[in-house]
């Protein structure tokens, strides 16, 4: 029977159900406070879209208010959670740092000490400017372009993949490294990284080692086309031999990296057709343990507890 509640001790976590799957969280952590439990480090992440996340100008979008954006942020921080601001395009110039409304986003995210995971080197220049100790993340999109997908920048071998997370952990307070290295070099070799404890792994992507595939959506964000029809290579493929090698981390993987160093751990883009009572499941079995006499935890957080949440955040947001 496992001792304790959570899987991982002394972890924290990065959870992308930032802004609109806010209340999952809320509902787990009402749960464990409820039962008095340990509540591990919680970030949640997501893409409130503008210029600065997606670089498609023809895709519209509603502008939050401020004061409805500031009410999120408040139940964030009341559920024990930090918000992350997702800032990953890859086409990001000069000029576009002046967009007013990804500069309101920002101006109100620094105010409430929120984190960004970035993509361009620019704009962590400019959000370091405006609060020098504000959190910037690099997100493992940088990788992606660099080392997989059809217009990669060299071959991903040990050496060259090391030295560039090395190099990002001189420039980003966080570094989110390719599961491809985390997975088979990290498991093996932790001393290659200059500081471990600044390295976020990616726990739980479904992908085939080396998929091409997130370069090439994120690429196509640019264009007026939608991913819609693009298909996961694993349908394409259709090799069960290949499909097994997925980066995808098992339990002794994770365990292998926190004895390692890693302190850090992030989840995964859900599904977009999984309801949010399948995403509260999915991310309480990758926290925590459900069987023994913490079962019954499991059990409280239902159908019900969601709904009470989501009733709640309804309520705050609109206030």
């Amino acid at each position: 029977m496992p001792k304790e509640l959570l899987k991982y001790k002394n972890t924290e976590w990065s959870i992308p159900i930032f802004i609109n799957n806010i209340p999952i969280w809320g509902t787990i952590n009402a749960i464990l406070q409820q039962f008095k439990f340990e509540i591990p480090k919680i970030n949640l992440s997501g893409n409130v879209y503008n210029l600065w996340s997606n670089h498609n100008k023809n895709i519209p979008y509603e502008k939050i208010p401020k004061n409805k954006l500031k009410n999120i942020i408040e139940y964030t921080k009341e559920i024990n959670a930090t918000p992350t601001f997702t800032f990953t395009s890859t086409q990001l110039t000069k000029e576009d740092l002046k967009d007013e409304y990804a500069n309101f986003l920002l101006d109100i995210a620094l105010e409430n000490d929120a984190r960004f995971i970035v993509y361009s080197d620019i704009l962590r220049d400019y959000i370091k400017e405006k609060k020098s100790d504000a959190c910037t993340v690099a997100s493992v999109i940088k990788s992606n372009f660099r080392f997989q997908g059809p217009n990669k920048i060299e071959e991903p071998t040990v050496e060259k993949e090391t030295n560039y997370y090395n190099k990002l952990l001189k420039e980003y307070d966080i570094v989110v490294v390719r599961p491809e290295y985390s997975i088979t070099t990290l498991t093996e070799h932790p001393e290659y990284i200059d500081d471990i404890s600044r390295i976020e792994v990616m726990i739980n992507q479904p992908c085939i080692f080396n998929c091409p595939m997130p370069c090439i959506i994120k690429e196509k964000e640019t264009d007026d086309d939608t991913v819609s029809n693009f298909k996961c290579i694993k349908e394409i493929i259709r090799n069960k031999d290949v499909i097994k090698q997925n980066v995808s981390h098992s339990n002794k993987d994770i365990v292998k990296l926190i004895n390692n160093g890693v302190s850090k751990l992030a989840m995964h883009e859900f599904d977009y057709n999984k309801t949010p009572i399948d995403i509260l499941h999915q991310i309480y079995n990758l926290m925590f343990n459900n069987n023994g006499k913490y079962y019954h935890v499991y059990n409280l957080i239902g159908v019900n507890s969601l709904e009470k949440e989501i009733n709640y955040f309804k309520n705050f947001f609109d206030s």
